[in-house]
């Protein structure tokens, strides 16, 4: 029986387990603008606290965090306009400003969003949603999706809205580049589009999602002994690349694909998409797809940046014997190399 003849229920169940068996999203590190330091929330692997690390020398420097936050699992941050970190923990968001004197602060709280993960900021002046605060999640506890974007304008008075998305019900991990592209993955694989700001001020949602997708990397296999699956975690687009990071049950990689000339499906292009041009922009992508580092069996803390012209790749992978979780960084040729240690338990 074709799938589009089930019962519908049935159908959502299916989607349900589908999506419940990919690992959860969140953005857990961002690199400084001068490309020397990394700062990373450490609830990727269970533990918590957040910390910045020096990429030259592998020292890493503990965030201040105030006793309510000292066991918490920090799982997503992400660069605010001056560099300053802002993260999740305990249904709020929180800011921290390395090196500085100001300690860290709650900003607000994510209602009405329940178990928001993936925060993302738009940090490129004179546009709607110049310094918005942009999150994944639902309003239902017990929802069965992923959740789709919500949105909170700069404010003290302002909450979390959500922003409307008529068939997408896990849109997640989502970034702006530089230029105020954005990127986000749903099901698994990367798209690019775009918020349509709703001018009304009183309505009840931010606006509109737009996009498409534009790099379907996610990889399924089955056999016998061990199939196994990854599926796109975190893009950070950089330069003139999309570095990406998977990761399935003992499987990790990290690859870059190129960067579009132009979004394929934005708010502002007017274009309806055909077929053809799907196919064309995923064929370019995967035709040009190149694979940084593969065979891992885990990678967190990812992120990308270029420094001119030059770019980085930092992310913490395998366990080495009596020396805990290797930082690693690439830098455009080679394989990445080990820059640290994260410290074992």
């Amino acid at each position: 029986m074709s799938i589009s003849r089930l019962p519908v229920l049935l159908v959502s169940a299916l989607l349900a387990l589908t999506l419940s068996l990919q690992p959860s999203v969140a953005n857990e590190a961002f690199f400084s603008k001068d490309g020397k330091t990394v700062t990373m929330g450490l609830g990727g692997r269970g533990r918590s606290g957040l910390v910045q690390v020096d990429i030259a020398t592998g020292k890493i420097t503990p965030a201040p965090l105030p006793a309510e936050l000292k066991d918490e699992s920090i799982e997503s941050v992400a660069a605010g306009s001056e560099g300053e970190a802002l993260f999740l923990a305990k249904d709020g968001v929180w800011v921290w400003t390395p090196g500085a004197a100001k300690p860290v602060k709650h900003v607000c709280a994510t209602a009405p969003v329940v178990g928001a993960t993936d925060l993302f900021v738009s940090t490129v002046p004179g546009t709607p949603l110049t310094d918005c605060l942009l999150v994944s999640g639902n309003e239902s506890a017990d929802a069965t999706s992923m959740g789709s974007f919500y949105g909170r304008k700069p404010g003290g008075k302002n909450t979390f809205l959500s922003i409307f998305c008529r068939r997408v019900s896990d849109a997640t991990g989502g970034i702006f580049s530089n230029d105020g592209r954005l990127f986000f993955i749903t099901q698994g694989d990367v798209w690019e589009g775009g918020i349509m700001v709703d001018d009304d001020a009183g309505s009840e949602r931010l606006g509109t999602l737009v996009g498409a997708r534009i790099a379907p990397l996610g990889i399924l296999n089955t056999d016998e002994a061990n199939g196994g699956g990854m599926w796109v975690q975190h893009v950070a687009p950089a330069g003139k690349w999309i570095y990406a990071q998977l990761r399935g049950r003992h499987m990790a990689a990290i690859m870059r694909v190129p960067l579009p000339a132009k979004p394929l499906h934005s708010p502002t292009s007017g274009d309806s998409l055909t077929t053809q041009d799907q196919l064309d922009a995923m064929s370019y992508s995967l035709n040009k797809t190149e694979i940084i580092s593969e065979d891992m069996e885990f990678a967190a803390g990812f992120c990308a940046t270029e420094v001119g012209g030059k770019p980085r790749v930092f992310y913490f992978g395998d366990a080495e014997e009596d020396k805990g979780l290797v930082m690693m960084l690439w830098e455009g040729a080679g394989k990445p190399r080990v820059i640290g240690h994260l410290p074992q338990e």
